[in-house]
């Protein structure tokens, strides 16, 4: 599991697979990097839900709670950065669009 891991180059960027191409190499996206924290806090990045559209992909970017965290949001075709949101009400942010998508099978 990617954000149990110890080494914080892991655990602070995802893989990105082009299915229709698993040959080709995955692409690493440095989300912790892209969130742009300032402290020293974990910054493990986890739970990517895609928003309601499905063109967004958010990711929760994780530090303890009295450290800051994030929301770093990417395109999904172009896999680029899109915007960050950082707010102090943020703290190990999760949850974002599970009840629309759950109902509308938004995966």
């Amino acid at each position: 599991d990617t954000p149990l891991n110890p080494d914080a180059k892991i655990n602070q960027s995802v893989a990105v697979f082009n299915l229709e191409k698993l040959d080709q190499p995955y692409q690493v996206l440095p989300i912790a990097e892209w969130a742009g924290l300032s402290d020293d806090g974990a910054k493990r990045v986890v739970q990517p839900e895609f928003n309601k559209a499905g063109d967004e992909v958010w990711f929760a970017v994780w530090s303890a709670k009295d450290k800051e965290s994030a929301l770093v949001v990417v395109d999904d075709k172009t896999l680029k950065l899109k915007t960050v949101i950082k707010d102090p009400r943020l703290i190990t942010p999760t949850g974002k669009f599970n009840v629309y998508n759950t109902q509308h099978d938004v995966y």
